[in-house]
């Protein structure tokens, strides 16, 4: 099921949460005693490499956000400083 644009990363936050939480409750110092199937084995493989993938970007646009951010936090800087000017 997709995700609304609005809520996207929120929602798939949490699912990644529960991911997490499972690998967390697994006992693989015994791995004898994890039991996953070849699809979830073969899912969380493509997880791994989007999970890398998804770090890279995301970290290019969070520095990008923070980037804008601080631009526009100038520009208003500098307005204010025209504006006390007059």
């Amino acid at each position: 099921m997709s995700n609304m644009s609005y809520c996207r990363f929120h929602n798939t936050n949490l699912d990644l949460q529960d991911c997490i939480d499972a690998i967390e409750e697994m006992n693989y110092e015994n791995i004898e005693d994890v039991e996953i199937s070849r699809m979830e084995e073969e899912a969380l493989e493509e997880m791994i490499e989007k999970g890398r993938y998804y770090a890279q970007i995301a970290e290019e646009l969070m520095e990008k956000i923070e980037e804008h951010k601080h631009e526009k936090k100038c520009r208003t800087e500098e307005e204010i400083v025209q504006i006390l000017r007059r």
